[in-house]
């Protein structure tokens, strides 16, 4: 496909060339009563370069309408964009800095900055979100206040350019709260593979944001998040896998993908009460809403 198929060295994003042994023989999901989108994903990492266009093929014949991708620096910004470009209305762009690559002095973040959103003009038919951005204080490698500085810019630029913004928040909830309470003034977007508690989620509730499900969800242990993912009303929650992390209990331990969602939806019907349809109608009105989705 012509994509640059390594995530910058030195981080954790950086991902083996090593092939799935599983990725030629997944076996198909059941047909999908109502059209899905996988609200998260990252095609572009290694795992996926023998079978890309494979996996984007299974996603639409299970019936799914949009997989968006979400960058994790500059590098991937682009590939994202080149993603969306090659498979026009299927695919869209997600670009931005994650907080854990966002360890460089001002002037370097204010360059790479200033280069996204320099995307956003040149490619306004493929990006349709900032992200992902926010703080994540699991890994150490960058420091808490140059993350919120990179976190604080990237909402200035979706306020800037009208765009919806993914959150990324690990172990960081009551700093990315207030961020973005204190900065996020006209800026709506989505807590991405929501891992805190039911106060948080009735937080994030609160500022009039979503709040997305991966994979995770589904596991055995995971009752905080399904406690938490009851709060959420259907109409604001999305559907992600966050490929190639979080594969459902049904797959754990092997590479996700987008179709693997499926199973996370089945998990939201148990917790809400209702069946695989409805939340598909759900989390795909809303992705659509919050992306300005024409699919």
């Amino acid at each position: 496909m012509g994509i640059v198929t390594k995530p910058s060295s030195g981080s954790r994003w950086s991902v083996t060339q090593s092939r799935d042994d599983n990725s030629k023989n997944i076996s198909k999901e059941s047909p999908v009563p109502a059209p899905a989108i996988d609200s998260h994903a990252h095609l572009y990492f290694d795992r996926f370069n023998d079978d890309r266009d494979e996996v984007i093929q299974r996603a639409k014949d299970a019936g799914f309408v949009a997989i968006i991708n979400i960058a994790v620096d500059e590098q991937t910004s682009r590939q994202v964009i080149q993603l969306a470009m090659e498979n026009e209305g299927f695919c869209h762009a997600v670009v931005g800095v994650h907080p854990t690559h966002s360890g460089m002095s001002a002037d370097d973040l204010k360059t790479t900055l200033a280069a996204v959103e320099k995307l956003c003009d040149e490619h306004p038919q493929q990006v349709v979100g900032i992200g992902e951005i926010g703080l994540d204080y699991y890994w150490k490698e960058v420091s808490p206040a140059d993350q919120e500085r990179a976190f604080i810019a990237q909402l200035d630029i979706a306020r800037r350019r009208k765009l919806p913004v993914v959150i990324h928040c690990r172990e960081a909830w009551p700093d990315t709260l207030a961020v973005i309470e204190k900065h996020g003034v006209g800026v709506t977007g989505v807590f991405h593979c929501f891992g805190g508690t039911v106060e948080e989620a009735q937080r994030a509730l609160d500022l009039g944001w979503y709040v997305s499900f991966a994979g995770n969800l589904t596991y055995p242990k995971a009752q905080d998040l399904r406690d938490a993912a009851a709060i959420v009303p259907l109409d604001r929650l999305l559907l992600e896998t966050d490929s190639p992390f979080l594969a459902p209990q049904p797959k754990r331990g092997k590479r996700n993908e987008p179709v693997h969602s499926l199973h996370t939806a089945d998990q939201l019907a148990k917790v809400h009460g209702t069946d695989r349809k409805t939340v598909l109608e759900a989390t795909t009105a809303s992705s659509k809403k919050l992306f300005r989705l024409n699919s």
